[in-house]
């Protein structure tokens, strides 16, 4: 039976929970808010099949197909709906017009991030946008492969080693699955996200409307977490001025795993790779840098480059090199966050039932420079002069 001794060694994918054929593994959140494995030993029958789904202790194969390009969707509403330039959603078109069902993140009714599955164009519409929270899967591996053995054509998206646990899952490839994953900086406690929540909800003595992690309200190069109230009120803080995503970017709050990265590297086992191109006058030399946003997309299969080629006809793509985009705009595809012993301290906090304004204060405190600088964004955005500020820099 599997047994998580060291958390560093168990990145929550539910591959041993979906593959028990006794159901007797629960994913069971522990004191920090993230899950993991927990065996019910009276009716495990010690076969082994969890053990060997770990995708974590697989190696990754080298694979020799990979292409690269830059790209940017068509359509206005949906790039400006989006992190970054909109590709994932192209693929999500095509792949409902072709009659796939698509699987993603999305927000459930609390604001929990949940793996959901949109048979139509309207309904994934909600896996759009970044999610800087650890999805709950639930049963998606087990309604997957149900789909896929029924010949029902399935895509597939999520954090890289929610794709490796899947396909290792699954165990055998399926030509009717494309896997999608995007480069991540790594994923935060849903736990901390929901002592957020419970934060903005008192502050503002309202209901959360809506979240978007990666709004352009300021353009691309400024992205900030906005967060809409159902009373109205409305709050736009960037990384150094809000309190959630302060403890990501600065590595306070995450998964154990992700300080040392299985899943970082160029070949990956998914099909298709999607993030940030930060930099698109590297890659387009007669292209200026609108301030609203391109991807990146790395094909590592011959069935994703298929699948990307009858795609992008929604979208406007260009080739770029491997190197230079992973050097410019692939930095976490292929390194880990480092470790800072702050996290120990944030979460002896948390678990002694601070709220997050606290917690904050006392270990990732927001400088006050900082806090004015958030206060005169919307000021210096309408002037122009945070792109002379951006350019300097």
């Amino acid at each position: 039976m599997i047994q998580i001794k060291d958390k560093a060694l168990c990145c929550g994918c539910t591959a041993c929970s979906s593959v028990c054929p006794k159901n007797c593994i629960t994913m069971a959140e522990d004191n920090e808010g993230f899950l993991y494995p927990s065996v019910d030993v009276e009716n495990c029958i010690d076969c082994g099949m969890c053990k060997r789904v770990c995708p974590i202790k697989k190696e990754i194969p080298s694979d020799s197909f990979q292409k690269s390009f830059v790209a940017r969707i068509d359509d206005d509403e949906v790039l400006m709906n989006s992190s970054s330039g909109g590709a994932f959603t192209a693929l999500s078109r095509f792949a409902i017009d072709s009659g796939f069902t698509v699987y993603g993140g999305a927000y459930n009714e609390c604001f929990d991030v949940v793996h959901e599955s949109a048979k139509t164009n309207e309904e994934a519409k909600k896996f759009r946008g970044s999610k800087y929270v650890q999805s709950f899967l639930g049963d998606t591996f087990k309604q997957i492969k149900s789909q896929l053995n029924k010949g029902e054509n399935v895509l597939f998206s999520g954090t890289p080693c929610q794709c490796a646990g899947l396909l290792s899952y699954l165990g055998k490839p399926y030509d009717n699955l494309i896997t999608v994953d995007f480069v991540c900086h790594a994923v935060p406690s849903p736990k901390v996200w929901k002592l957020y929540r419970e934060y903005l909800t008192k502050k503002y003595k309202s209901k959360i409307k809506s979240v978007n992690f990666r709004s352009k309200v300021y353009g691309y190069h400024c992205s900030s977490i906005k967060i809409d109230m159902e009373n109205g009120k409305s709050q736009k803080l960037g990384l150094n001025t809000d309190m959630f995503l302060k403890s990501f970017f600065f590595n306070v709050s995450c998964r154990p795993s992700c300080y040392d990265c299985h899943f970082k590297t160029v070949n990956r086992v998914c099909d298709i790779t999607v993030f940030d191109c930060w930099n698109i006058t590297r890659f387009v030399s007669d292209k200026k840098d609108d301030d609203r946003g391109y991807s990146a997309v790395i094909i590592h299969s011959k069935k994703g480059a298929d699948f990307f080629e009858k795609a992008s006809t929604c979208l406007e793509t260009h080739n770029a090199d491997l190197d230079t985009l992973i050097k410019y705009d692939g930095k976490y595809a292929v390194k880990s966050i480092d470790y800072t012993k702050k996290r120990e301290e944030y979460f002896r906090l948390v678990n002694m039932g601070l709220p997050i304004d606290e917690i904050t204060k006392k270990v990732i405190p927001i400088k006050t420079k900082n806090r004015l600088m958030g206060k005169t964004k919307g000021f210096l955005y309408a002037t122009g002069l945070m792109k002379i500020a951006q350019k300097l820099k």
